[in-house]
């Protein structure tokens, strides 16, 4: 195996790597978020920014080290006669694909999941202040609507 098949699948078990304990983090935050565990998110939630960044960067070395050899950003870059003798390569760029596709399925869960409790929270928030929103109170678009006086009132 040549030197660029060593560094490009070390970089990807890298990637692969840090992808998973993401996908597993994720997974952690999900079922606090089902047990409403709030203590326990806000531990998590450094953690996954730092699992985040971390993927972030390992993946602009991976993408940065590919620009360099003047290789294709993408799977096609395995067809390159220097790399293409290497099995290896293809299966853990299949795996760090499917891992991508399945942290951002979770991530969109996770995100769906806040969305809903952060509107919940919110319609919450009205009805303790007060702000129901009544046909009276508001037009469509959200804003207050101002009824002049007297129109509330039956005409004798």
């Amino acid at each position: 195996m040549s030197q660029d098949n060593d560094t490009l699948a070390s970089l990807l078990e890298q990637e692969l790597t840090l992808a998973v304990q993401l996908h597993q983090l994720m997974e952690q935050e999900h079922t606090a978020l089902g047990a409403n565990d709030l203590q326990a998110l806000q531990e998590l939630q450094p953690r996954s920014a730092r699992q985040v960044e971390q993927l972030r960067n390992l993946a602009s070395d991976r993408l940065q080290w590919m620009k360099d050899r003047q290789l294709p950003l993408a799977s096609s870059c395995l067809d390159h006669p220097s790399l293409q003798p290497a099995a290896n390569l293809r299966r853990l760029w299949q795996m760090l694909e499917e891992q991508y596709l399945r942290n951002q399925k979770l991530s969109e869960i996770l995100s769906e999941i806040v969305l809903t409790a952060r509107f919940r929270t919110q319609q919450k928030l009205k009805i303790l202040r007060g702000q129901q929103n009544d046909p009276h109170l508001y037009d469509g678009k959200g804003e207050a609507k101002h009824v002049p006086k007297g129109q509330g009132y039956i005409q004798a």
